[in-house]
């Protein structure tokens, strides 16, 4: 079973989910070998995103089980077809290969994959037969290192084409796929002028990001701060090493002390990642868990007063900002990124009551959005279902498997730390390749 239920918003948002996933590949000279066509905006955004050499590799599903590579030899993963079953399809099909390769192959000759790392990009798998044709003609050529990266896949198909790969990466596994266009909210046809214009894209240079905080010069710091709202103060808790890469503005309403040990926890987990951390409270002096309905006007008051003092009263003014919210607070958020006068980066949502924001402020909302919730929370996942329908943003709804209707377990910290830090290392910087065609 997979961990989540994964929906991509195109192919390029599944080229930038699997480029962090394929990052310590970044500056190696790997080169990235795109399937036509549906392979190839995955591949790309790959590509570009690791500094890359991007081509493509060229191999044709003929019938269920059965594929072609570049030379016209028949790769089969499926006992009903061995005996040659889809022979009748073979020509006619390998045609069509040898047109697509004369059309492709003008803007870019094929690459020689000789001795170095090599991955191959498909946008998903289901039998395993066309990317079973990539790898095996390449392990031909005598690659360094050979590489099988999917944003989705059964795990039958990945069975089969595991012995041809070094390496096998892949973010999402369901028992079942019948069609991969359920898991792309976009799955348009890739024409061959798309192709063309893609493999025709000058190569990218690596992407070093910069350290927005080595300018600014910010401390280390711990502080506890009080934050001037009305005639009260609100009591936040600014932390961060030296020169952070952009602060998490940790936001809940009421609480404080059933949330304490969950928030220290994916706070330290932040700032070991160089992200500098402000926990807050909206509603400190709330007797319940949450705050209600009514009060989310004020949340969201407090928290663009809260948000001002970090670019006004703090050495983080000039950092990026991502805000991680919970409950109601999760509504607030929302509704503050939506308006953007407080100049957010990206927002992650864990169990928020993102009904309460409103369908006006879902889908105003511009800036990527991370949606997280517990496996054993019906009602959880419906809202954030509608939610996610109703946005247009770059966005991802992430089901974490639990045992409750929580997080209480140490595994599902572990799986918001993880979640919550790469939608933030992704966005928290300046605009790169990684998010390009990645809006929705």
């Amino acid at each position: 079973m997979s961990r989540y239920q994964t929906r991509f918003q195109a192919r390029e948002h599944a080229g930038s989910e699997l480029a962090w996933a394929l990052r310590a590949y970044r500056g190696t000279g790997a080169l990235v070998l795109a399937i036509p066509r549906g392979g190839v905006p995955v591949g790309r955004v790959v590509a570009d995103a690791l500094g890359a050499d991007f081509n493509l590799v060229m191999a044709r599903r003929i019938a269920p089980g059965v594929a072609l590579d570049d030379s016209g030899a028949t790769w089969c993963t499926d006992a009903m077809n061995a005996n040659g079953g889809a022979s009748s399809q073979r020509d006619a099909q390998f045609d069509q290969l040898r047109r697509q390769r004369a059309v492709y192959t003008p803007v870019r000759k094929l690459a020689d994959p000789g001795g170095r790392v090599v991955i191959v990009v498909d946008d998903g798998l289901v039998s395993g037969a066309t990317m079973y044709a990539a790898l095996a003609s390449l392990r031909k050529r005598h690659p360094a290192r050979l590489i099988c990266a999917l944003p989705i896949a059964t795990p039958a198909g990945l069975d089969r084409v595991r012995a041809l790969a070094d390496e096998v990466i892949c973010l999402d596994t369901p028992d079942r796929i019948e069609n991969l266009a359920h898991f792309y909210h976009e799955f348009q046809l890739v024409s061959d002028d798309r192709v063309r214009q893609l493999t025709g894209i000058p190569q990218a240079q690596p992407q070093t990001r910069a350290r927005p905080g080595a300018v600014a010069g910010v401390p280390s710091l711990s502080k506890a701060m009080l934050i001037p709202y009305q005639t009260t103060r609100l009591r936040a808790m600014l932390e961060s090493a030296p020169n952070p890469i952009g602060v998490a503005v940790m936001v809940h309403a009421g609480g404080a002390q059933r949330r304490a040990a969950r928030s220290h926890y994916l706070a330290r987990k932040l700032r070991a990642k160089g992200f500098a951390t402000m926990l807050i409270d909206l509603q400190p002096d709330s007797r319940v868990d949450d705050a209600p309905e009514s009060d989310v006007d004020e949340l969201v008051a407090r928290l663009d007063q809260t948000l001002s003092f970090l670019r006004t009263g703090t050495p983080c003014a000039s950092l990026p900002v991502g805000l991680l919210s919970t409950g109601t607070a999760a509504a607030a958020a929302l509704r503050s990124a939506a308006c953007g006068a407080t100049q957010l980066s990206a927002v992650a949502c864990v169990a928020g009551r993102l009904d309460l924001a409103g369908s006006a402020t879902l889908r105003q909302l511009e800036i990527p959005a991370l949606l997280i919730c517990a496996s054993g929370n019906p009602k959880d996942i419906q809202i954030n279902n509608l939610a996610f329908e109703q946005m247009h943003c770059p966005r991802q709804l992430r089901i974490i498997p639990t045992s409750s209707r929580g997080f209480e377990d140490r595994r599902a910290l572990e799986d918001i730390a993880a979640l919550t830090i790469g939608w933030f290392e992704r966005h928290l910087a300046a605009p790169s390749p990684l998010g390009l065609g990645y809006g929705g």
